[in-house]
């Protein structure tokens, strides 16, 4: 098949255009430059003019493959409202471009989206794949954990349009569109939430985690997360929810772990929600609320089986130990 890659030189884009084309696949992969081009032709990718921020751009690529895996996103980098927004127009313009072809297209949501904000402990729900989107704020900040609102209105505002993105995705007409919400991403030494809280460790000379440290996230593995793509291109329905998480994780042995790969001994600083967003802005935010989502569902309905659970091994003697 020929297949567009969105996000193709991101973390988990550059580890699924790389296992379509080991499979054999066409992978045509947005650029914005000449330099761009020839890093992504060196990668064995093909490719096309187009840049996911101008929704514009993407008609003629979209237009012309066979299947779209949409692995980018504003709104992860910037983790506003309005560039939430911005991945939801990009969708929509690839969903319109597919026409009525009946052609897979995937859009990678994420966990957040189901953000629980505590003190520091567990929060008590733990997602299916068919739980409304998105959550109320007094589910997402119950009265207990104490959020000021502006935190509210920021967490609410960016995961509205998200959740708007998803049932777009979900129920558009003509096309098989696929949802998969990856949760906290690990592997290869690279990722999002795992480097930033590295980052914030050896800054401050310990890894730190909201309260008591008993926050929890799903995680998965980046092997494991790419194989998911896979299956989804080949059995998912349209119309199909995949959460993308193998076990959960609390974040204070996360800390831990990362604490003694900095050769901090272990040794974790325990702060508020307004000190870890004094510390990481909004990755501090990330790692300061739960994401605890069930996978049932998701490995019945393609026969995904993960295999990797070695986080913490992984983070502190592994491949981020490198």
């Amino acid at each position: 098949m020929k297949i567009l890659v969105t996000g193709a030189t991101g973390f988990i884009g550059t580890a699924v255009a790389r296992k379509l084309s080991q499979q054999g696949h066409e992978v045509l992969a947005l650029s914005r430059s000449d330099a761009a081009a020839a890093k992504l032709r060196a990668a064995g990718l093909t490719p096309v003019a187009g840049d996911f921020a101008v929704p514009a751009s993407l008609a003629a690529p979209a237009a012309q493959v066979d299947a779209i895996v949409s692995t980018a996103s504003i709104g992860q980098v910037e983790g506003t409202p309005d560039s939430f927004a911005k991945d939801r127009d990009a969708v929509a313009v690839m969903t319109k471009a597919l026409g009525d072809s009946g052609k897979p297209l995937i859009f990678t949501s994420g966990s957040a989206i189901f953000g629980v904000f505590t003190k520091g402990e567990a929060s008590p729900t733990i997602f299916d794949e068919d739980h409304p989107v998105p959550l109320p704020a007094s589910v997402f900040a119950p009265p207990e954990a104490e959020v000021p609102p502006p935190f509210i209105d920021a967490f609410g505002g960016a995961m509205a349009p998200r959740a708007e993105t998803e049932t777009t995705v979900l129920e558009a007409a003509g096309v098989r569109g696929i949802v998969i919400r990856p949760g906290l991403v690990y592997g290869e030494g690279k990722g999002y939430d795992l480097p930033n809280l590295i980052a914030l460790a050896k800054k401050h000379g310990a890894a730190p985690h909201l309260g008591a440290g008993g926050v929890r996230q799903g995680y998965v593995h980046i092997d494991d997360l790419v194989g998911l793509y896979v299956l989804a291109l080949e059995r998912a329905l349209a119309g199909t929810m995949l959460h993308a998480v193998t076990d959960e994780i609390a974040l204070g042995d996360l800390a831990t772990a990362v604490s003694r790969l900095v050769g901090a001994g272990g040794r974790t600083e325990a702060l508020s929600l307004m000190e870890m967003y004094a510390r990481g802005r909004g990755g501090g935010v990330s790692l300061s609320v739960n994401k605890r989502l069930a996978s049932e569902k998701t490995r019945k309905a393609v026969d995904w089986t993960p295999t990797r659970s070695d986080i913490l091994e992984d983070t502190e003697h592994g491949s981020y130990a490198v």
